[in-house]
């Protein structure tokens, strides 16, 4: 489910995983999606935050988004 290279379809694929366990309590859905995350290894966590962060910023400042 969690591809490195495309973060967003890593978030957008746990947020539908979510929102069909959950329907719309978005507090579920991101618990959910968070406790998902961290069930990923360390390498694939700090990846998907990187590619996260250059993805909400456009590569410029690192700014922590998660």
């Amino acid at each position: 489910m969690t591809d490195p290279a495309n973060p967003m379809a890593t978030i957008i694929a746990l947020c539908a995983e979510g929102a069909r366990r959950f329907g719309d309590d978005p507090r579920a859905i991101a618990s959910f999606v968070e406790n998902e995350i961290a069930r990923l290894s360390e390498t694939e966590q700090r990846q998907l935050k990187e590619q996260l962060t250059l993805l909400t910023d456009g590569g410029g400042t690192q700014k922590p988004i998660m």
